[in-house]
């Protein structure tokens, strides 16, 4: 975070970053004011930042519905991430395992976004786990919302759709802007696969990851069936949702996003530019959460369990 805020005093970010700190930025200050002035604040804007079940009714609205999309649109993040992180993870396995170089239009590409300064700043090791971890997540919340997830005919601003464009392709570009064999030359790390550095930090960190991983599918699971019976769909209506993590915070599914996010940076702790990308996906993770909490509360009033928290276990 002392990095960060040393990088915004001298401005020297790259395209990626200011990207980055642009929409954290945006969460944080609509968010607040959201969170405390909303009934002072224009529905456009309102609605350009609620989506789903805690959306503004604004069917009347005609300027607004044009700029809206359907809710299930989320499954084209995944598409979209799918294909993306499979192609970086090609790249690396072709780069630290077959020992191939990089070919120079994408570290041209790369230069355009991070800066033709880049240097490696994380082993091959931790870039091509990080990778590995990163498809891993991208095909299995493919899978969710083609397979599992009940999606109404709830909409969603067409900022967010920009957004999770923007989010997955910055997320795995970022990981690339820092590691050996993307860059110029580097001295201090090998463009080769050592095990040594898979240390008993790096294993206790991926296994964190893959927890949050599996309790955030599980969470999938649990708000799917509230809507079926023996598979088949029966309703669209919010019921509210109990076992697994659900019984400690109300959106167990983002918490373990930003825990999910924050190995990814623990891995990649050095790599200044992914950096940018957790502390976005943490206040998102956090607003959103906070969001669902109420809606929740003013839904299920006092059949809503007074021991669940809004986002972290047992403390917030």
């Amino acid at each position: 975070m002392f990095n960060l805020i040393l990088d915004v005093y001298h401005m020297d970010l790259n395209i990626l970053q200011l990207l980055f700190l642009f929409l954290t930025v945006s969460i944080v200050v609509v968010g607040s004011l959201i969170n405390s002035l909303e009934k002072h604040l224009p529905k456009a804007l309102i609605q350009s930042f609620r989506y789903g079940k805690f959306a503004l009714d604004l069917r009347h609205s005609t300027f607004v519905a044009y700029l809206e999309v359907p809710k299930r649109y989320f499954q084209h993040f995944y598409i979209f991430s799918s294909f993306l992180s499979t192609v970086a993870f090609y790249l690396c396995f072709k780069t630290y395992v077959l020992g191939c170089e990089v070919n120079t239009h994408i570290i041209s590409f790369l230069d355009i976004l991070g800066g033709s300064n880049r240097r490696a700043t994380t082993s091959a090791t931790s870039v091509f786990l990080c990778v590995f971890l990163v498809t891993l997540q991208c095909y299995r919340r493919l899978y969710e919302t083609s397979c599992v997830s009940v999606f109404s005919n709830s909409r969603m601003n067409i900022s967010h759709y920009i957004v999770g464009h923007l989010h997955y392709f910055g997320t795995i570009t970022s990981i690339l802007l820092e590691a050996p064999g993307f860059t110029r030359p580097s001295f201090q790390y090998r463009t080769l696969l050592d095990v040594t550095d898979v240390t008993v930090y790096v294993v206790s960190v991926t296994a964190l990851f893959l927890w949050a991983w599996h309790q955030q599918y599980h969470s999938a699971r649990i708000l799917s069936d509230l809507r079926k019976v023996q598979g088949r769909v029966v309703t669209y209506e919010h019921l509210l949702p109990q076992g697994g993590l659900f019984n400690f915070v109300s959106s167990p599914h983002l918490f373990c996003e930003a825990v999910i996010y924050f190995s990814l940076y623990l891995i990649l702790y050095n790599n200044n530019t992914f950096a940018y990308v957790f502390y976005w996906v943490l206040s998102n993770q956090f607003e959103v959460s906070l969001l669902n909490h109420w809606w929740y509360q003013s839904k299920f009033s006092d059949k809503y369990p007074m021991s669940r928290k809004a986002f972290i276990p047992y403390l917030l």
